[in-house]
């Protein structure tokens, strides 16, 4: 009874019509091409131009890939938000008994189509995630799958979108091994500002991790120009309300407004997408209002920490240890 009155708890701090919405069309992610290795091996040879096989089998060995598909469940599903079919996703261990396993929201980067989680973004940092005894849940947002979805929306890149991670904690009720009352966020590039737009919403989380982020968007818009034709093409009325809007996605502007949660920031310093300044900046903030949070900087390395893959999957594995 205690566990249903938690679970209960949580999809309540969600809005109702969130609250409501169910996980529909599951398929499992290892089908069609990606059925075993060697059709996948073979589909991104033909498909893909300039294409390694050899930096492909050292990142996916045939071994680690038939274990994974062993011993985790991989499902990609639809579900319903503010009357759009959204795609979403989760991973988790197939072995797992009722409330073992806490959940990591995974907040993915990118806009509309651009930076969808692919098949092997969830056989890699996702999937080392939920074979820790996770179930890793993400949004592709809305405006991510037009080409297969006719009602799926327009990205409003940190707008509207933030209901359909909202949604997700209503679906854990489907998934009797998650653990409602242990929810971490965790986001990469955008998907730091997702995770901070959505956590103000979601006081019950336990953690945050950001990966490569931005804070402050009229900054990082400053550093990197070509991110107007973004914002001009996403945000609604960008161009009538500039300032608003980029206030509504920069979090120094309102960590008041966050939850008293653990944040862990990831950096590198030859990030050329989002500066690491962004980083450094908000822990300065963070420390100023003696928030927890923990800094981690990475030297010569790139918006996707390629040099640091195992450090970097282990400073999450700690700060989920240690505060889930």
């Amino acid at each position: 009874m205690k566990a249903i009155f938690l679970l209960l708890c949580v999809i309540w701090a969600v809005p109702l019509a969130l609250a409501e919405t169910k996980i529909q069309n599951p398929q499992s992610c290892f089908r069609g091409s990606f059925a075993s290795h060697a059709t996948w091996l073979e589909a991104l040879s033909k498909n893909r131009r300039n294409f390694s096989a050899e930096r492909f089998l050292q990142q996916f060995p045939e071994s680690s890939f038939n274990q994974k598909k062993a011993t985790l469940d991989c499902v990609d599903f639809t579900y319903q938000v503010d009357g759009l079919t959204i795609e979403g996703f989760y991973v988790k261990p197939k072995q797992a008994t009722p409330g073992a396993l806490p959940v990591v929201i995974f907040n993915r980067g990118g806009n509309a189509g651009f930076g969808k989680v692919v098949f092997g973004t969830k056989m890699a940092l996702i999937a080392e995630i939920a074979a820790q005894g996770y179930l890793v849940i993400g949004s592709q947002y809305r405006g991510a799958s037009p080409d297969f979805i006719a009602n799926n929306g327009s990205d409003e890149f940190g707008g509207r979108d933030t209901n359909d991670v909202l949604a997700l904690p209503a679906l854990l009720a489907e998934n009797p091994e998650a653990d409602p009352t242990k929810i971490a966020l965790l986001g990469w590039s955008r998907g730091v500002m997702q995770s901070y737009l959505v956590a103000k919403q979601l006081p019950e989380i336990k953690a945050i991790i950001s990966i490569a982020g931005p804070s402050d968007a009229r900054t990082a818009l400053a550093e990197r120009p070509a991110m107007e034709r973004v914002y001009t093409a996403r945000i609604p009325d960008y161009q009538q309300n500039k300032a608003a809007e980029l206030s509504k996605r920069s979090v120094v502007d309102w960590l008041d407004k966050l939850p008293s949660r653990p944040i862990l920031l990831i950096h590198g310093t030859a990030d050329q997408q989002v500066n690491v300044e962004q980083s450094r900046v908000l822990s300065a903030r963070l420390t100023e209002r003696k928030h927890q949070h923990k800094l981690v900087i990475y030297q010569d390395d790139d918006h996707g920490l390629t040099k640091n893959q195992q450090p970097l999957l282990t400073e999450i594995s700690d700060w989920l240890t240690a505060h889930m």
